[in-house]
């Protein structure tokens, strides 16, 4: 395209030179013509011989006007080219660097949005941001880098570029430095001396570098860390690079924050399956030390009453009625269990009935005198809440039952 642009603006000044060349001409045939006018029919007594030399010095000089245009002209039109394809070639060049840091936004937003995992979202980053700078023609293996995220109050290098073994287990408080910079005023930081930087200096890494940048990972109040672009030759970075780092930054930070809820839905999910689990395998263990004894029991007794039945009456008489006993209890047992289960009286009559419920039945099993307070307040819940309340608060009085030693 440059080529096309120059060979265009080379044709009109050809033109324009033509049209000079034909301007002259027409200038010294006029000026012959004026010379012929005056001196050879308005002066007549004027000698030839005196205005003919005029008229070639004249000619001559009108001559040189020329050639000295022509070159002028000539040499102004390969300036004009020159400048015009430079800053062709410049707009392009910033145009396709452009294109390409939309592209590689683009291209790296596809993949966030495709990924839940906090690694290809950090390498993504670091990839994206390290193509930014060697847009600048820094080549590829004079880069170092890493994305920090935060562990504990201590950030970790969790992706890395050209890092030695050594510096992989390394930490920093993230807070001083261009790090710390970044953080606090959650724009970049730049520095020409990475090697002097109190946290980066602990990376043999950086320590070649002659500039890096740190690029905050902040959304709000919420810090989740940073990304430090170092680089062995020095770079002076722009209002398009930083540009890009920002977009990059944003990016990565929604990406982080979606991946991050995925993992603690993950996390709630692992909960609640071994909290069923918990609850299936006390479930088990209280069917097998209680109402599954006492069915046992109740077999044993009545095959000893069918024996009781030809040799002594009364006793079995009395032995049917600890049955009858055993079999109340272990019918109040499962119903207990069926209640700690799915509470329906919660369901059709609220927290406050259901909390109620519990402490009428440790009131009639371990005599104790208990009062609810405030139940009236349950209402103001809705039944997801007021289901946990309850799980909460039966395991209390639970726990409060088995270890306080009430009476």
């Amino acid at each position: 395209m440059t080529k096309n642009i120059a060979t265009k603006i080379k044709k009109e000044f050809r033109r324009l030179n033509w049209i000079i060349i034909s301007i002259f001409a027409g200038i010294l045939i006029l000026q012959g013509l004026l010379f012929f006018l005056v001196f050879g029919v308005i002066l007549t007594d004027v000698q030839t011989g005196t205005w003919i030399p005029a008229l070639i010095l004249s000619s001559i000089a009108l001559l040189a006007a020329v050639v000295i245009t022509y070159f002028l002209n000539d040499q102004f039109a390969k300036t004009v080219s020159d400048s015009t394809v430079q800053i062709v070639d410049t707009e392009v060049h910033q145009l396709r660097a452009a294109n390409h840091r939309a592209k590689s936004l683009q291209s790296m937003a596809s993949t966030l949005r495709a990924t839940l995992s906090f690694e290809r979202v950090v390498e993504e980053a670091l990839n994206v941001c390290s193509l930014g700078i060697e847009e600048m023609g820094v080549p590829a293996h004079s880069l170092v880098g890493a994305v920090f995220l935060f562990d504990g109050n201590t950030l970790k290098a969790v992706a890395t570029r050209r890092f030695t073994n050594i510096d992989f287990d390394k930490v920093i408080p993230g807070k001083s430095g261009i790090v710390g910079k970044a953080l606090t005023e959650a724009e970049i930081a730049v520095t020409d001396n990475p090697k002097q930087d109190p946290e980066l200096r602990t990376f043999v890494a950086f320590q070649s570098c002659l500039t890096a940048a740190c690029i905050p990972l902040r959304f709000g109040f919420q810090i989740f860390g940073a990304i430090v672009i170092g680089s062995d030759t020095a770079v002076k970075f722009d209002s398009a690079q930083f540009d890009l780092f920002s977009g990059v930054a944003d990016q990565a930070v929604i990406a982080l924050q979606n991946a991050q809820l995925y993992q603690n839905l993950e996390a709630e999910k692992q909960r609640i399956i071994e909290a069923d689990e918990e609850a299936r395998k006390e479930l088990a263990r209280d069917l097998h030390d209680g109402p599954t004894q006492s069915i046992a029991a109740i077999a044993m007794r009545i095959n000893f009453i069918r024996s009781l039945l030809a040799r002594d009456p009364q006793q079995a008489l009395g032995e049917l009625e600890k049955v009858e006993e055993l079999a109340k209890q272990t019918s109040k047992d499962i119903r207990g269990m069926l209640f700690t289960l799915r509470p329906l009286v919660l369901e059709t009559h609220g927290l406050s009935a259901a909390v109620e419920t519990v402490l009428n039945r440790i009131r009639e099993s371990d005599g104790l005198n208990l009062e609810l307070v405030g139940g009236e307040n349950g209402r103001l819940l809705n039944e997801a809440a007021q289901s946990v309340v309850f799980s909460i608060v039966e395991e209390a009085l639970g726990n409060a039952r088995k270890y306080s030693k009430a009476k």
